[in-house]
């Protein structure tokens, strides 16, 4: 249990830095806050593996990291809604466990729901003269909100299937932090290097060698436990070319 308790620890606090991460790597800006990112999976995979406590403490832990560092304030009330309260209302995915794709739907219009209510409260005077402030908000919700539902139901489960532990190395931390970290540095490095280019290179550079190693260590350890290996190659090169498939070509449109 003790082990179970620092796993789970270390996994909201690797995903909520993943998740911040992501962010970065988005299409668009919309001109009150909003773009299109992968930054609520890494808070669904918590959800969905730990329950909706940890998936709620996950969300609050991201949405005050990002009132921090990318805030959009107009109002200290409009700023619950929008950071911690709408990140926090993802990890209700975690009450829906046995239906994955019924907790993110759940988690994503818990979301939505905050942004709908500071977007009719607090941005109704911006909707143009033919519309109402909740129709306003509805559709600007949904621009950015819509998209990060639907790659979120593609993209959480395939990731809790890779992530998710057998019965029988449950309790076993280090095979589970191995696996973690070979699917969130390679995607976090894809993301810094297509997101940020060349704005922070020590970062980067730092992202690709731990992306060279991972690949170095399963490599190494295919003919030792052959499953895992290639499980563990699978992580570190098709999640990052995923990522970089798709920036190909929103930067082609």
């Amino acid at each position: 249990m003790k082990n179970k308790k620092v796993l789970m620890l270390v996994e909201i606090a690797v995903m909520v830095a993943f998740s911040y991460v992501l962010m970065l790597f988005r299409v668009g800006r919309l001109p009150q806050g909003g773009s299109i990112s992968l930054q609520m999976l890494p808070i669904f995979v918590i959800a969905l593996r730990w329950g909706g406590m940890p998936g709620i403490s996950a969300g609050l832990m991201f949405g005050l990291l990002k009132l921090m560092f990318d805030p959009y304030i107009v109002h200290p009330a409009q700023m619950l809604l929008d950071y911690p309260l709408a990140f926090a209302a993802i990890g209700v995915a975690g009450f829906l466990r046995e239906k994955p794709l019924v907790g993110i739907l759940a988690g994503g219009a818990g979301r939505f729901l905050m942004h709908f209510l500071a977007g009719v409260v607090f941005f109704g005077s911006l909707a143009p003269d033919n519309m109402s402030p909740v129709l306003y908000s509805i559709v600007y919700n949904l621009t950015y909100m819509g998209p990060e539902i639907v790659i979120a139901m593609l993209t959480t489960p395939l990731v809790l299937r890779r992530l998710q532990p057998g019965h029988h190395e449950e309790l076993d931390i280090r095979n589970n932090l191995i696996e973690i970290v070979s699917f969130v540095a390679p995607l976090s490095a894809m993301a810094l290097v297509v997101g940020l280019r060349n704005s922070i290179p020590a970062v980067n550079y730092a992202a690709l060698i731990t992306w060279g190693a991972l690949a170095i260590y399963h490599a190494v350890h295919f003919f030792k436990n052959k499953k895992e290996a290639v499980r563990g190659l699978l992580l570190v090169t098709v999640p990052p070319a995923v990522v970089y498939v798709v920036y190909l070509i929103v930067r082609g449109m």
